[in-house]
C-alpha cells in the first residue's frame, strides 16, 4: 500500500528528531572529552586559536606561499622581497628594528654562508645521485637517469629477459 505525502512527511520528522536527539548526545561527550584535554594540559584560549607560529611549529607561509621571514604580533607575516607591508613600516616607525620582526623557527631551513637552503641531516644523507647521474646501464656505454622516457636499449634489454635490477649501475 502506497504511502501517503503526509505519512511520509510525519516519518522525515519523527527520524530528524531521532538525529537531533543522538548528534546532541555525541556532542555533550566530545565537548567533555575537549574539556578534560584542557584541564589536563592546562590549555589557555591563546594556546587553542593563536595564529602565531609555536615552537616546533613549520615555519610560516606568507599568503603568496613563500617563507616568513618577518612577522607581526597579530600573525600578519612578510618574507622580506618586495615593498614593505604597512604593517612592517608602522612597526619600525614605532621603534621596532627589523631583527625585532624575524621569524624564529626551529623548523627554518638552514642556510650556508652563501645564502642557499642546505640539504640538512637525513636528506643529504640520503642523496646518492645527483639529478642527471645515470641510474642505469647496458654494458656498453649506455645509460640512463631513470627519469622521462625510457630508451629503446632499456626497453630492448627488458623484453630479452632482463630487469631494471640487473641494469641498476652498482652504488659507491
Amino acid at each position: 500500500m502506497p504511502k501517503s505525502l503526509q505519512q511520509v512527511l510525519i516519518q522525515i520528522d519523527k527520524l530528524q528528531k531521532e538525529a537531533d536527539s543522538i548528534r546532541a548526545k555525541e556532542v555533550a561527550g566530545v565537548i567533555g572529552r575537549i574539556k578534560e584535554a584542557i584541564k589536563h594540559y592546562n590549555l589557555k584560549p591563546e594556546d587553542l586559536f593563536s595564529s602565531t607560529a609555536k615552537k616546533g611549529a613549520a615555519p610560516a607561509k606568507t599568503p603568496r606561499g613563500g617563507v616568513a621571514k618577518y612577522s607581526s604580533a597579530d600573525g600578519r607575516t612578510w618574507s622580506g622581497v618586495g615593498k614593505r607591508p604597512s604593517w612592517f613600516r608602522e612597526a619600525l616607525e614605532a621603534g621596532k628594528s627589523p631583527e625585532d620582526l624575524l621569524v624564529t623557527s626551529t623548523d627554518a631551513p638552514s642556510r650556508d654562508s652563501s645564502g642557499k637552503r642546505s640539504l640538512g641531516g637525513k636528506r643529504a644523507a640520503s642523496k646518492q645521485r645527483r639529478v642527471g647521474e645515470p641510474k642505469y646501464h647496458n654494458g656498453d656505454g649506455k645509460t640512463w637517469t631513470g627519469k622521462g622516457t625510457r630508451p629503446g636499449w632499456f626497453v630492448a634489454a627488458l623484453a630479452e629477459g632482463r630487469t631494471a635490477e640487473d641494469l641498476l649501475i652498482a652504488k659507491p
